[in-house]
């Protein structure tokens, strides 16, 4: 889940402006998703910028919709690692979320959510898989290490919900994530990018153990999910959304057919 960059300033326009940004938050709770940057020299030099995204919810939508996030995220960026700081090849940055308990809003256990690097929005995303809720467990706990450390590390910059810290510490970002020897995260993903500014978004739920998703999370199945993409770049940080599968697809092209036939037999009678 690593993207090594020298971002490029892509020309992509917004589709949407929404209401991601104001679901930010400087407390992380169960079912939030992280965005972290690390620098490993230069400006900024092994600091950790960590914001609360807020809950996976708002990233499932899969309407096709691009969302600008917090324009606070650009500034706190700019104030931690320099105004030159997407022309830079030595940012890490990273997506990253999990379910803790033993059901979250219908999510299973050690479900996590995390990001895989791609050159270019025009091309097809990268995908990764996960594996058992034993085998993610590992995972959700360094995930949930940065959390506590983002939790009480204090607020800066101009929103409410970023705090740097240092990425030495052994709770940090780049210590839990950035670091690790696991294969979604840091220099270890297998899908690393160099020069990517795009990284897809996944939901991991584990493909044995636990409980299968339920309830709001119905939709969601065990393994990979794809939700969308992020884009980081000079205009800062945005979510595009999944398209609707395929299956939603043709129950919409099926209700439009069933009512287009009642409707001409409903106009026949009166004829």
């Amino acid at each position: 889940m690593k993207t090594q960059f020298k971002l490029l300033c892509l020309a992509a326009s917004l589709s949407a402006t929404g209401a991601i940004a104001a679901t930010t938050t400087n407390t992380l709770t169960e079912g939030d998703v992280l965005f972290g940057v690390y620098a490993s020299s230069g400006v900024g030099a092994t600091q950790n910028l960590i914001v609360n995204l807020g809950g996976f919810q708002q990233f499932d939508n899969r309407d096709n919709q691009t969302t600008q996030l917090s324009a606070n995220i650009l500034a706190d960026i700019s104030s931690t690692f320099g105004s030159s700081w997407n022309s830079r090849t030595d940012l890490t940055w990273v997506v990253a979320g999990a379910t803790f308990a033993l059901s979250f809003d219908g999510l299973t256990r050690n479900t996590i959510f995390a990001t895989s690097p791609r050159f270019d929005a025009s091309d097809a995303p990268v995908s990764i898989t996960g594996g058992s809720s034993g085998t993610q467990g590992s995972i959700v706990n360094a995930i949930a290490s940065v959390g506590n450390t983002y939790n009480s590390a204090t607020t800066i910059g101009s929103g409410t919900v970023t705090a740097v810290v240092d990425g030495a510490d052994v709770d940090s970002l780049n210590s839990r994530l950035t670091s690790s020897s696991s294969a979604m995260f840091g220099p270890y993903n297998v899908n690393d990018t160099t020069g990517s500014n795009v990284s897809d978004f996944y939901a991991l739920v584990p493909t044995s153990g636990g409980v299968a998703p339920t309830g709001n999370a119905s939709t969601y199945s065990r393994g990979t999910n794809y939700l969308g993409y992020f884009t980081l770049d000079s205009s800062g940080l945005s979510f595009t959304s999944a398209i609707p599968e395929t299956s939603s697809f043709a129950f919409v092209g099926g209700l439009a057919v069933l009512g287009s036939a009642l409707l001409r037999r409903r106009r026949n009678r009166v004829a």
